[in-house]
């Protein structure tokens, strides 16, 4: 499959993008493209509803699949100053492309990275108390002045320092210099606006912030901006949203749409009612149907998941 990032003509042109990856447009059996000017108007949407706060971007697993290096373009003309990556070698894109941003490492601090860390200027998110020794034995040992994030869990129970664990750092803070520049934390049902543990989240973290005075904080992600105020802070690191996710499900998409997949149909053909169609015939037709064989399946990322299994 062709795969063709690609800008689209808007007040706020960006730079066309011309490379593709793949075989000839003529020759492939589909044509995925991205829309960089799309990637360029929501960032700008979402930083505008931020303002005064600072909008991040969030461009891990290769910027959800759209291409590091022409989306970290994109978003650093459109003004976005910090990234959020998932490892190292992210951030070494992300750096020979925005040499001056800020860029966070979600996936941690081992002693094994910090000379990484290091060469690239890029900052680890502290995910652990484990990484937080191993984060400071590095600092003391070194004399590195680069920051790193301090992540804490409120209730999404799955990566940072527990409440309890941060709320000692905080107390340490002044006499031990851990180089934090950053806390955050993650919310885990934003885009679900009723559900309690939104303000469960909320409330934490406001704590945890009065015992990190002067630190700048972030715990929006992209349904957390659409939620309210109170999850800005300083620092909101939409993610999905960017690429045309919808951050609010229930309501209709306020983002502008990313990606187009288009495939050629081989064939179409009637089947009468009662006929089974694809691998053990798991589709049934409940009336005459005219089907059509498109020419793109599991090597292309197609999930044999996705195959239907009611008829029509």
């Amino acid at each position: 499959m062709a795969r063709q990032p690609q800008a689209q003509p808007s007040p706020s042109p960006v730079e066309p993008v011309t490379t593709a990856a793949g075989p000839p447009a003529f020759e492939a059996g589909g044509i995925l493209t991205i829309n960089l000017d799309a990637i360029h108007s929501n960032y700008r949407t979402v930083a505008g509803r931020v303002l005064p706060g600072e909008c991040a971007a969030v461009v891990k697993a290769d910027a959800y699949g759209c291409g590091i290096d022409q989306v970290t373009a994109t978003l650093n003309r459109a003004g976005c100053r910090t990234f959020f990556v998932a490892h190292l070698a992210e951030a070494r894109r992300v750096r020979a492309i925005s040499p001056e941003s800020t860029i966070y490492v979600l996936n941690g601090f081992s002693s094994a990275l910090g000379p990484g860390f290091a060469e690239t200027s890029a900052r680890p998110v502290i995910n652990s108390s484990v990484e937080l020794a191993e984060w400071d034995h590095f600092v003391t040992s070194t004399g590195w002045t680069g920051g790193a994030a301090l992540h804490v869990d409120t209730g999404m129970n799955r990566l940072g320092l527990t409440v309890e664990e941060a709320a000692a750092v905080a107390m340490r803070i002044e006499t031990e210099n851990h180089g934090i520049a950053l806390l955050m934390s993650h919310l885990a049902c934003a885009d679900r606006p009723n559900h309690p543990l939104n303000d469960t989240q909320i409330r934490q973290f406001r704590e945890l912030r009065s015992l990190f005075r002067g630190i700048p904080s972030s715990l929006a992600n992209s349904s957390g901006v659409f939620l309210d105020s109170s999850t800005y802070c300083n620092l909101v690191r939409p993610g999905i949203a960017l690429y045309g996710g919808n951050p609010i499900p229930s309501r209709p998409n306020p983002m502008r749409p990313v990606v187009e997949l288009k495939s050629r149909i081989l064939q179409v053909r009637i089947v009468p009612k009662g006929a089974t169609v694809g691998y053990g015939g798991t589709w049934t037709a409940k009336r005459p149907s005219r089907i059509a064989t498109i020419a793109i399946g599991y090597a292309d990322g197609i999930p044999r998941a996705a195959a239907a299994t009611e008829g029509v």
